[in-house]
């Protein structure tokens, strides 16, 4: 076997000192390092393909340079979550552990990761309803960087990346009104026996500000998800109820908008046409693939996960006091597609 290659190999071949080495290396404070020396470290790096030994730099700094990417690992969610967390922990030097929400230690495990040195903090997509009084106080007498998307609104303890869903809806009816001249219904779904959560809130409460502000009376649609082979007959029922086309259709959720648009060929009108149907979201990320593809206001999960990432380092290296735990807002997107047409 060939003999490791060590940081007193590459400061005898950079002529410098490894105090020099570990400033380059760590980013040392206090070391003065000429541009010289630098690239004279870094030139010795690169020709003995030297490799920093993570657990003593860990032992020294007192970081592991991983975060924990914390929750539904099957949620489609969470996946576009971990996409933006992952480039921001690939542009500092990071690396990602996934910790399944399910997993037996619960937050308890978590906990254990930070204190062992294994993680530097966490980025969780959280429930939107749920609210662990008993987590955010072990969290913040340890002093562990947390960042939750989606979770927490409005809580004092807990950092949260947050879109703006009030805005998000004002201005998809806004566009629709423009679009079509017509007055939107608004398609509430939501699953039997679960709460909606805040945003859907957020979004019911911006539609019935938008008809008040605009003289018009809210057309609130309430239905259950479930399998469009058993919920066909409904949803064909559902638009023959609307009281003939035009019409024009918000959905808070994007599978919401599929089904009526399913139902409404079936029925032999034409989506985009005779009815304008728009979603409030496009989480399984299947908006564009379907026929006609149907317009939505986007919810920019993958940018929530960079944001979180970010805001997580700056705790993590000293950018940014630990106390502050503002609010990330993020704005949707807009994507026009088929299903309303001029």
């Amino acid at each position: 076997m060939s003999k490791r290659v060590t940081s007193f190999d590459v400061a005898k071949r950079a002529g410098v000192s490894r105090s020099v080495v570990s400033a380059v290396l760590n980013g040392t404070q206090g070391i003065g390092v000429s541009e010289e020396k630098r690239a004279a470290v870094l030139e010795a790096i690169r020709e003995l393909n030297y490799q920093v030994d993570a657990q003593a730099r860990g032992m020294k700094t007192g970081r592991s340079r991983c975060l924990a990417a914390f929750g539904n690992v099957s949620n489609p969610l969470f996946l576009q979550v971990l996409e933006g967390m992952q480039e921001a922990c690939a542009d500092n030097g990071y690396h990602v552990l996934l910790y399944a929400s399910g997993a037996e230690s619960g937050t308890k495990g978590l906990l254990d990761l930070y204190l062992q040195r294994r993680i530097d903090g966490i980025v969780a997509l959280d429930r939107p309803l749920q609210t662990d009084e008993q987590w955010v106080e072990s969290m913040n007498r340890h002093q562990l960087p947390y960042v939750s998307v989606e979770g927490y609104p409005n809580h004092d303890g807990i950092a949260s990346v947050l879109m703006d869903y009030n805005e998000s809806i004002r201005r998809a009816l806004g566009f629709l009104r423009e679009r079509t001249g017509l007055a939107p219904h608004y398609l509430e779904m939501y699953h039997e026996h679960i709460q909606l959560g805040w945003g859907d809130r957020e979004r019911k409460q911006a539609y019935s500000q938008w008809c008040e502000i605009n003289g018009l009376t809210p057309r609130v649609h309430a239905a259950a998800d479930g399998p469009w082979e058993t919920r066909s007959g409904f949803w064909r029922q559902w638009i023959e109820a609307l009281g003939g086309a035009p019409a024009a259709v918000l959905s808070n959720w994007s599978r919401g908008a599929v089904y009526v648009s399913r139902a409404a060929q079936l029925l032999g009108m034409q989506v985009g046409t005779d009815i304008h149907v728009m979603a409030a979201d496009n989480t399984e990320r299947i908006n564009s693939h379907l026929f006609p593809a149907i317009t939505s206001i986007e919810v920019p999960y993958r940018e929530m996960g960079l944001l979180a990432a970010r805001r997580l380092l700056e705790y993590i290296e000293g950018q940014r006091d630990y106390e502050d735990k503002s609010t990330i807002s993020v704005s949707a997107q807009l994507v026009v597609r088929q299903s309303v047409g001029s």
